[in-house]
């Protein structure tokens, strides 16, 4: 007898279903294929509640430029840094989490710059909406239903701000804003060595996995590397360390 909850639960046919899976596998397939080995990896950041992040360790110190899109309720990525290479992060995240979590006394650290504005493909003003989980505490964007108005900026407007000619690494943790910050990035032509970002295809609503795909397509059409896949977050990498 067929399971009709396991088939329609999405209130498709099997054959349907199906497809969907079949297409699904093929895009982790491919994912898998695409991925360069070779290069040296390290991981950062509280893992066990999915704060962790991979990314090529070579080149970074105390001179390396590194922004950090979102912060949420937890930067022990930032913090990692910081102990390990000694670098300084730029931190951004308009929200009322990550405002909370700049203003905890043991996020006061010199080498941090907080600055509370979203990151975005252009210099705008985004409707956020709160957290769907309050314990993960992200609010992400929404045209229609957002409830909390946040100031944003695009990279390259950022690194005018200050004073950079290129990044060493970015970080994109931004709830489904890092598609066109992406697309500004290679449209603009930012110089950017290394980009860690987490996509929300699946996790967010109103995501889909092509605009995942077409990202990642993008950055690969451009010269950047995939060297790393972690659950949902993706490490890209191009070009040699600015000398």
């Amino acid at each position: 007898m067929e399971n009709k909850d396991y088939f329609e639960i999405w209130g498709l046919p099997r054959d349907t279903r199906f497809r969907r899976r079949m297409i699904y596998l093929r895009y982790l397939a491919l994912q898998a294929s695409v991925v360069r080995r070779g290069y040296p990896l390290r991981t950062l950041g509280n893992e066990q509640i999915g704060c962790g992040w991979t990314f090529c360790p070579d080149g970074l110190g105390p001179q390396s430029v590194v922004y950090s899109g979102g912060v949420g309720k937890d930067i022990s990525f930032e913090h990692a840094l910081v102990t390990n290479f000694s670098c300084s992060v730029i931190l951004l995240d308009p929200s009322p989490t990550g405002i909370a979590t700049m203003n905890l006394p043991e996020n006061q650290n010199p080498r941090f710059n907080f600055v509370p504005v979203g990151l975005a493909g252009r210099s705008c003003t985004l409707r956020l909406v709160p957290p769907l989980s309050e314990q993960e505490g992200s609010w992400f964007s929404h045209v229609e239903k957002g409830s909390f108005e946040a100031p944003c900026l695009d990279l390259g407007t950022l690194m005018k701000q200050d004073h950079h000619s290129f990044i060493d690494l970015l970080k994109l943790d931004i709830e489904g804003s890092e598609y066109g910050v992406l697309d500004n990035i290679l449209d603009a032509r930012i110089p950017v060595r290394q980009i860690l970002v987490e996509f929300h295809h699946g996790l967010l609503p109103g995501i889909r996995r092509s605009q995942s795909f077409r990202a990642g397509f993008r950055l690969l059409s451009k010269g950047y590397k995939l060297i790393a896949i972690v659950g949902s977050a993706y490490t890209f990498i191009r070009g040699k360390w600015p000398t």
